[in-house]
């Protein structure tokens, strides 16, 4: 971290200019954040001060060396008062200075003076350095979402060159602690124990300041992009697998402890040539099939797996050594043909494991077992279906498995048009192998992939369709949500005084407008908050009448209603006219009061137990959750299992609604309520990923 000091004044080209700290923020945005983060990080420091003069007393320190802990104590309760009035003061006026960058006492990483090496650091500031890096590194682990959240708030609008300047910032707070211990004991091992002991607390307790602090940031317009990870760089079209076949074993509650294989490790099948030791290695798709029958016996046989029988699922009456008997593998008459029953044994090895893995409804492992002898016919034709990760058959298993594991095992298709119709498509599909297995080739089954991808996609959308009644209940609130949050942001932005009349006018006029759809709501959201900025401002009805000619123009190219948007410009001109004409006494909208009385939201299937915001690896795998995702629940009073599909999720309200298949069950939960329920492990996402690729090696 450096400050204004750290710059070597002879070598460095000041490039400054760019940057504008909280110089775009109006007095009220300022004063606001002041208000609403400073309280909340002294109570937290002064906790932290508390804990640590508690554990001096009892002679606990964290340094290494002999230190005189019940000393330090004592001065500490002696200037505890003044550590925290001299970071309040340091803190209240970082949050509303205009200046830039920010001025520290000390930098870490200072240059030496006439070169661009690095100064040589003694001890103690070689310490003070770790520490800061080792809070970073706390905040990073085990505060995501308020990390990524900060920093996206210092980048936004060129705000600050390093996020760690940003007065919101813990490293920020980590510089005016430090700052204030030296002024008052100096540069010492007791400074340095308490700026450890300070960091460590940050990790036992800050989550829910941290939380608060986000929160606040975010009110006051600060964040208009989502938080993303530096590290992800995936396409904003590709999904991102956060559950994988790979892990989920190990993560289920359901299985016996007889089921699970090596602690849920799925290379401990033995497939592939990343199997358990002793297993042999897969063979080249045109090697001998002699290699192939004794490579799928011995993965069969090392894992225990049960052979096949004659009368296996989907091995038709008379197959005859097509299904049960066996050619032996050295026998001269071994053949390709000959291969069948070993694969069939591999092929239904692999389908028990995965039902194993995760409960499947029985019309669901019906119709896979059903197909598995057609499979192995078409397999034997083609061996790089084991190796080839994108061969159009193991794309298409895998799309079934993963559409099929939707259904929750108790569920009961009969009278649910919802359920049957994708027990249809997977029971059609099937029958589509299990009729052309003998002729398939790749193109066949690039084909099946196709239409399977094809129908299951229309089956998706007209799921959701169907979901709108459950949802536009929730579309209106997110609306007026957005609505009341982008007037507060413009109030702040302004800093003007507005009638509490005009602003339900306003807030109306937007509310309506937000229901067009793409790019028109973008457009329509900007032009409002111009018209909504320029009344703030007092501006004539001269130049606020294009604004609201532009809005209509919008309005109508994004295809409103004529009735909708005469209904906008009514309210807009009637929160015009009354700020003209608004008296000295009238009530003035409070944008201050919306964040002051801002509580935790919490919504109908909440754990009553959740009772403090966190900020956690939880809430940012919570804030990353899409519409489409499944999961699968506990409910915590009968231990039931329900999966369930995001459906909806407000950004405003911090609303998700979930739904079952059925559509009988459901979930409304905040932010918070989902991270408690992954916290508490009763939702787990359901595997997207192919699971032959976490058996196949």
């Amino acid at each position: 971290m450096a400050g204004t000091d750290s710059r070597d004044k002879g070598n460095y080209q000041d490039d400054t200019a760019i940057w504008s700290g909280l110089s775009g923020l109006s007095e009220a945005q300022r004063s606001e954040l002041a208000a609403g983060v400073a309280p909340r990080v002294v109570d937290h420091l002064d906790q932290c001060l508390e804990w640590v003069a508690t554990e001096w007393s009892a002679g606990r320190v964290w340094d290494d060396q002999e230190s005189d802990a019940i000393e330090w104590a004592n001065q500490l309760h002696a200037y505890q008062y003044v550590l925290r009035r001299e970071f309040e003061e340091a803190l209240n006026r970082d949050l509303r200075t205009t200046s830039y960058p920010p001025e520290y006492d000390f930098s870490g990483t200072r240059y030496a003076g006439g070169d661009s090496a690095l100064q040589v650091l003694d001890d103690y500031q070689s310490t003070r350095r770790s520490l800061r890096h080792k809070l970073e590194g706390v905040i990073r682990e085990h505060n995501r979402y308020s990390y990524y959240m900060f920093q996206q708030a210092a980048r936004e609008e060129h705000r600050f060159e390093h996020p760690g300047w940003a007065p919101w910032s813990p490293l920020h707070w980590y510089e005016r602690v430090i700052e204030a211990a030296e002024r008052q004991f100096g540069r010492t091992a007791m400074t340095l124990d308490l700026i450890r002991a300070y960091v460590k607390c940050m990790g036992r307790t800050g989550a829910p300041m941290l939380a608060f602090v986000v929160e606040t940031i975010d009110e006051c317009g600060l964040v208009t992009e989502p938080p993303r990870s530096p590290e992800a760089h995936e396409s904003e079209s590709v999904p991102q697998q956060r559950a994988s076949w790979a892990h989920y074993t190990a993560g289920s509650q359901s299985r016996s402890a007889s089921e699970s294989t090596a602690g849920g490790d799925p290379a401990a099948l033995g497939l592939g040539a990343a199997g358990s030791s002793g297993t042999r290695e897969m063979p080249s798709p045109d090697a001998d099939p002699t290699a192939w029958a004794q490579w799928a016996r011995a993965l069969v046989q090392a894992q225990g797996l049960p052979a096949s029988s004659p009368h296996a699922a989907g091995v038709p009456a008379g197959a005859g050594g097509a299904g049960g008997e066996r050619v032996d593998p050295e026998s001269a008459e071994f053949s390709r043909e000959s291969l069948t029953p070993f694969i069939l044994d591999l092929l239904q090895g692999m389908f028990d494991h995965i039902f194993r893995q995760v409960g499947f409804n029985s019309r669901v492992r019906a119709a896979i077992a059903d197909m598995q002898f057609s499979l192995a016919r078409v397999v034997i034709r083609d061996l790089s279906f084991f190796r080839d990760r994108s061969h159009p058959l193991r794309l298409w298993i895998g799309s079934l498995i993963n559409t099929g594991v939707r259904v929750s095992p108790d569920d009961q298709a009969e009278g649910n048009d919802a359920i049957e119709a994708y027990l249809q498509h997977i029971q059609e599909s099937v029958n589509r192998l299990r009729h052309e297995a003998d002729s398939m080739d790749r193109e066949a089954a690039q084909a099946l992939l196709g239409d399977w991808l094809a129908a299951i996609e229309e089956e998706d959308a007209r799921w959701q369709e169907q979901q709108d009644p459950h949802i536009d209940p929730l579309r209106q609130e997110e609306r007026a949500a957005r609505a009341r949050r982008s007037l507060t942001i413009c109030v702040l932005e302004t800093g003007a005084e507005l009638p509490e009349r005009s602003a339900e006018q306003i807030a109306e006029a937007w509310e309506d407008l937000l229901a067009a759809d793409g790019d028109s709501a973008e457009r329509l959201d900007q032009v409002v908050k111009d018209v909504a900025k320029a009344i703030c401002n007092r501006a004539t009805p001269r130049e606020v009448n294009p604004m609201v000619q532009r809005i209509v123009a919008t309005a109508r190219e994004a295809g409103v209603s004529e009735e909708r948007v005469k209904a906008v410009v009514q309210h807009l001109g009637q929160a015009h006219l009354q700020r003209i004409r608004a008296s000295g006494d009238e009530p003035r909208f409070d944008p201050q009061e919306r964040i002051r009385a801002r509580r935790s939201v919490r919504f109908e299937d909440d754990d009553p137990d959740l009772l403090a915001d966190q900020d956690d690896a939880y809430v940012f795998e919570a804030s990353r959750v899409q519409v489409g995702d499944w999961f699968e629940f506990i409910d915590k009073a009968t231990g039931e299992t329900q999966r369930m599909a995001l459906v909806w999720r407000g950004e405003a309200t911090r609303r998700f609604l979930f739904l079952s298949l059925d559509g009988v069950t459901s979930r409304r939960h905040s932010l918070q309520g989902v991270a408690h329920e992954m916290r508490e492990g009763r939702m787990r996402a359901l595997p997207r990923d192919n699971p032959l690729d976490a058996m196949i090696r």
